[in-house]
């Protein structure tokens, strides 16, 4: 019995690491909402309601803070969320995200050496 649930495990795995780039980009497709941000376990003071997250397919995005707004274009790898705005100058950014629940985004951030993390809920 044991050998057939670490045979399920790995088969799990395998199948997980043989998603294609399309499939990863796929499961953040959609509108996010910011309902929680925090760093070094405290909460940030902006507030994460203000986020607001577009993914579209092929490789779209809109990225939403208060006043501020950002489109550009979007790749996902290995676990990496890559962003390159359509403003000129400006270097692409990379975040880890992670999918613990269908309805849930999270994204782990690195701002000037602080790790953030910033979960997002699917908008209805």
């Amino acid at each position: 019995m044991r050998t057939l649930q670490l045979f399920l495990y790995f088969l799990v795995l395998t199948i997980a690491a043989c998603q294609s780039d399309t499939e990863r980009a796929e499961q953040i497709v959609g509108e996010w909402q910011g309902v929680r941000w925090v760093t070094e376990g405290q909460p940030v003071t902006d507030d994460p309601s203000k986020v607001i997250f577009v993914f579209e397919l092929p490789d779209q995005y809109a990225a939403i803070y208060g006043s501020q707004d950002e489109k550009g274009t979007f790749k996902v790898n290995d676990g990496r969320l890559y962003t390159q705005s359509d403003e000129e100058g400006t270097a692409p950014m990379m975040v880890r995200f992670e999918r613990p629940q269908e309805d849930t985004l999270t994204l782990k951030m690195n701002r000037g050496g602080r790790i953030e993390t910033l979960v997002l809920g699917r908008r209805k």
